[in-house]
């Protein structure tokens, strides 16, 4: 049986690995804003296609780094499904008959479907592509050099850091208890609320330990001590960072000619 794809950053040589963690991120935040402001299904589908066309540019597979992609696209289709069958506004494209039930079809209701479900996809891919193309120590790092208390970059690379552990271990625990007998497949609540706890259990007491020990570690450091910190690594800026920026200041702008137009 083959592994699920981790939700953890996977280091490639490539133009969008290369820029920096906080021109992503402003990338990812103003992109997310777009697909909420401009009401328009051509804009969702650029978008789409965008993300779609970036994935095998930084070197990563859809169907293989995506975990779940099958559920997304099924989720996806039952969003613009629901918008067709139930959103009947603009002219009828397509009105016939299915047994007792009559499916009226709107061009409205499918551009309802493609705004909905395209933007659905687009911010789940778009997280997608952020989170496996940033290493979590840089955009750290990033944060903390334009201001953020270095304590709370510390709690970010943290949990970026354990949360892939965390997933392991369950599984361990998860597979480990399949082969002592245990059954997880039962449909009584309150058997489900019995397996539930006996796999939280050994998981908690694991997260306890690893906080302990990253506690010793830290006060053996001094953590906190001195006001600023040094860094053992710091991302570069470069050129593509500016024009990549740049780019993305146009795409505001014209976004918002297009909102005030719109109105």
């Amino acid at each position: 049986m083959s592994a699920k794809p981790k939700i953890i950053y996977q280091p490639r040589r490539s133009w969008l690995h290369s820029l920096h963690a906080l021109v992503k991120l402003c990338w990812l935040i103003g992109l997310s804003i777009s697909l909420f402001v401009i009401a328009s299904p051509l804009w969702i589908l650029a978008v789409l296609l965008l993300i779609i066309v970036s994935f095998p540019l930084a070197g990563l597979d859809l169907r293989r780094d995506v975990r779940g992609m099958r559920f997304l696209t099924t989720m996806g289709a039952l969003l613009f499904t629901l918008q067709v069958i139930f959103n009947h506004t603009g002219s009828v494209i397509l009105d016939t008959a299915l047994g007792p039930l009559n499916l009226q079809v709107t061009d409205g209701g499918v551009a309802a479907g493609v705004y909905v479900g395209g933007r659905f996809l687009a911010l789940i891919l778009m997280s997608y592509l952020f989170v496996l193309t940033t290493d979590p120590s840089d955009l750290a790092y990033g944060l903390m050099r334009v201001g953020l208390p270095y304590r709370y970059g510390f709690v970010l690379i943290t949990a970026l850091r354990l949360a892939p552990l965390f997933e392991i271990e369950s599984n361990t625990v998860y597979q480990a208890q399949l082969t002592r007998g245990v059954k997880y497949d039962v449909r009584s609540p309150r058997r489900f609320v019995y397996l539930a706890r006996q796999l939280i259990l050994p998981l908690l007491v694991s997260a306890l330990s690893k906080v302990d020990d990253l506690a010793v570690s830290m006060e053996g450091r001094c953590f906190g001590k001195y006001a600023t910190r040094t860094y053992r690594r710091t991302p570069k800026y470069t050129i593509w960072d500016t024009l990549a920026l740049i780019l993305l200041g146009l795409g505001l702008l014209a976004m918002v000619g297009i909102a005030l137009w719109r109105v």
